[in-house]
């Protein structure tokens, strides 16, 4: 019988062995020359524009200096991180407190620790969503390709004005998705969120996972939900 160890563990990722990567950007306004000195400082690796960073790293125990939640706190607004098919998403924006107060309903840690998790700094809301994502399907390259180029009616995109290097730096159709998720989010819809409860959200003593409350239905943004509802893989 073969004995296997387990040489580390993080929440939503098994680290033994893998690489993982990071993409970060900043949606509301760029990075100016102080912020992004401060940003290569933290890898050689990094070379950040004023839009976007990218990290990568191929062993065990190295990670970014500090982890991702001060980047994104101080200088990004959406982030993801993929270790095979393990994934971190976020997003970060303003918010009132009242909005605060809904929006952390959906704070929860599932299946196999897979779930939301919401915190502020001020005003200023994180939300961090710990899933698997379908590596094809819905994720390959030619349905994302469409989608970020055709963009959605329903999430109205014609009234979205995006500076000239900001519409460069979004190529990444899955930036493009956390875009349109942070806005939904922003504007009090919270219905991917939800999404990730009904995929995760039953461990298996369901006592100790809260239930968020059920989002309201709207006339936009279902291509959106309906899409990343379809992304979301089981464990």
């Amino acid at each position: 019988m073969v004995k296997l160890k387990i040489i580390s563990v993080r929440r939503g990722f098994a680290s033994d062995h893998s690489s993982t990567s990071y993409e970060f950007l900043a949606v509301d306004r760029p990075l100016d020359k102080e912020a992004r000195a401060a940003v290569s400082s933290l890898s050689s690796r990094a070379d950040p524009t004023r839009r976007r960073a990218s990290f990568i790293y191929h062993a065990d125990g190295y990670d970014i200096p500090g982890g991702w939640e001060p980047l994104m706190r101080d200088y990004y607004d959406v982030m993801y991180s993929e270790s095979y098919d393990w994934w971190y998403l976020s997003l970060a924006f303003p918010l009132p407190p009242h909005q605060q107060k809904e929006i952390v309903k959906y704070s929860f840690e599932g299946i196999e620790n897979m779930g939301v998790d919401v915190s502020f700094y001020g005003k200023r809301t994180m939300v961090a969503i710990f899933c698997c994502l379908i590596p094809f399907g819905p994720f390959g390259h030619e349905r994302w390709e469409s989608f970020a180029e055709a963009g959605d009616k329903d999430d109205n995109d014609e009234d979205h004005v995006w500076e000239d290097d900001l519409v460069v730096e979004i190529k990444d159709p899955l930036l493009l998705l956390l875009v349109k998720m942070r806005r939904q989010l922003m504007e009090g819809d919270y219905r991917t969120l939800y999404e990730v409860w009904k995929k995760y959200g039953y461990p298996e003593d369901e006592e100790e996972c809260s239930i968020p409350p059920v989002p309201e239905e709207k006339k936009t943004g279902n291509k959106l939900v309906a899409v990343f509802a379809e992304m979301l893989d089981h464990i």
